[in-house]
This record gives C-alpha cells, sequence and structure tokens, in this order.
C-alpha cells in the first residue's frame, strides 16, 4: 500500500500571512490539529496546535491577540514531504525518524495530499491484528491532577514528547486527559478574552481542571491494538488510558500504533 492510498486530499490550508485566528477556524472546520501554509501556491510551511501551545506562552506574544498574530510566526517552515509511490511503511518509519506528525505529498512540486498519524494508526488492523495494549503500551512518566497547572501540563508535554497525560482527582480516580490540543485552545481563548495587563498572572493560576477533556477512553491490557485506535477515533482523542484492576498501568497514543505500523508493515 502507497501513500497516495491512505492520504487526504482534502486538507487544512492557508495563505501563510493569514491571522492565526483564521488558520484556527480552518483547523476546527476539518477537525484537525494542523494546517498547511502556503505562498503564492508553493507550500512554505506547516503549523501545529503544538507550535500553538509552544508560542502562546512565551512573553513576545502575551501583549498580543489571536487577530493580530500570522501563521508565518508560528509555523515550522519548509516542512519534510513524501511522494505518493513512498509505501506506508516507509512513512511510519520515517514519521518515527523525523519526529513528526503528519507529511504532506507532493508530486511534481505539488501538494497532491497529506498523511498524518491518524491514516497510518488506521491500519492496526490489518497490519498488527494480534497486537495486544500491553504489547505496546508505554508507562505514564507521571500523572496529572486537576489542581496541577496548566502550565505544568505544557511542561510534561514538551519534556517528555508526549501526545496525551491521563488527569486524577484528589481521589486518585481517573476524570479526564491532557493533550497538546486542549492547552492550545486555552491559550487562545486566554489571549482573545483576557485583557494584556492581566495575562501573566493569570496565565500561571489556570488549573488542567479547567482545562482538561472528560472521560478518557480506557482498554484493558488484554485489548487489541485495534480496539485502542477504535477507542481513540471514537473520542478523536490521542491516546487511551490501560487499566488494570482500576490502576493505570500505562497508555497508548498514536506515537505507539505508528511505531507498531512502521515495525510491521512492509
Amino acid at each position: 500500500m502507497k501513500a497516495e492510498e491512505i492520504m487526504l486530499r482534502d486538507y487544512p490550508a492557508v495563505d501563510k500571512d493569514e491571522t492565526l485566528e483564521h488558520a484556527v477556524r480552518v483547523m476546527k472546520r476539518y477537525d484537525m490539529d494542523r494546517v498547511l501554509a502556503f505562498e503564492d501556491e508553493k507550500l512554505v510551511g506547516i503549523m501545529t496546535k503544538k507550535d500553538i501551545m509552544v508560542k502562546l506562552a512565551t512573553l513576545r506574544t502575551r501583549n498580543l491577540v489571536p487577530g493580530r498574530m500570522h501563521v508565518s510566526s508560528f509555523m515550522t517552515p519548509d516542512p519534510k514531504t513524501i511522494p505518493p509511490s513512498l509505501s506506508v511503511g516507509e512513512v511510519a518509519r520515517k514519521m518515527v525518524s523525523d519526529n513528526v506528525g503528519s507529511y504532506p505529498v507532493v508530486e511534481d512540486e505539488k501538494v497532491i495530499g497529506l498523511v498524518t498519524r491518524w491514516e497510518i494508526a488506521s491500519l492496526v488492523r490489518d497490519v498488527a491484528p494480534d497486537t495486544k495494549a500491553v504489547d505496546i503500551m508505554i508507562t505514564v512518566p507521571e500523572i496529572l491532577r486537576t489542581t496541577n497547572k496548566v502550565l505544568h501540563a505544557r511542561k510534561l508535554l514538551l519534556q517528555y514528547n508526549l501526545l496525551f497525560i491521563p488527569v486524577l482527582d484528589e481521589e486518585n480516580r481517573l476524570v479526564g486527559y491532557v493533550t497538546v490540543d486542549e492547552i492550545a485552545d486555552a491559550f487562545l481563548a486566554f489571549h482573545d478574552i483576557v485583557p494584556e495587563k492581566y495575562r501573566k498572572e493569570r496565565i500561571e493560576h489556570l488549573l488542567v481542571d479547567d482545562i482538561m477533556r472528560l472521560r478518557p477512553p480506557i482498554v484493558t491490557p488484554d485489548a487489541s491494538a485495534a480496539e485502542a485506535y477504535d477507542k481513540m477515533r471514537q473520542k478523536n482523542s490521542k491516546g487511551v488510558v490501560v487499566m488494570h484492576e482500576d490502576k493505570i498501568v500505562g497508555i497508548i497514543t498514536l506515537d505507539e500504533l505508528v511505531r507498531l505500523i512502521a515495525s510491521k508493515a512492509a
């Protein structure tokens, strides 16, 4: 199977000089966490929710609102691309080695599609039907609490290069989860609503409880990797929690599914 067989032919795209506010609306329309940036019909960058999360918390942007910031200031320039003929196994292996979440598919210097982690992960049932959750799950370096600060959650996601962190309440019950998306969206809303003079103080008091998504998808260690993918897809969540006897024993994210495909696919 080739990249052209799984790629998205309709994908979010904007001009690099568009406002951040407009680009985020385009992402939301496609229900995606990234957008390709063009200049005179030429691909010049890609902007993700992670880019937004990283840069919106800096002092340089604290005095601006999304309507006055531009894609060019947030995007990663000159993104790596793939040809349509590349096998999905090679795409997955390249995705792992490059540590990226997507590739524009380019033919004759023109973007004809986009392959993300989701398209690779969707192949798990065919490529690795016998793989179980326990075989690919990773341990969570640090579990979040509802009372943790959002800036702490941001730090963990970046420090450990995670896509998904479970959240426990004060009684150690699993109540939610946080991804880059929730933090980026919270920072966007924060910049839009909170007056500049209050931002530094208030952003430091924003709590995980204020932004987390509720009821994370859950699988058992004996569940199949395909079931983990299905649970993630149902909630459009970048990960699932692996639980045994009401205890968190690990997580599986899109990254683990991509690594699985990379190891199994031709």
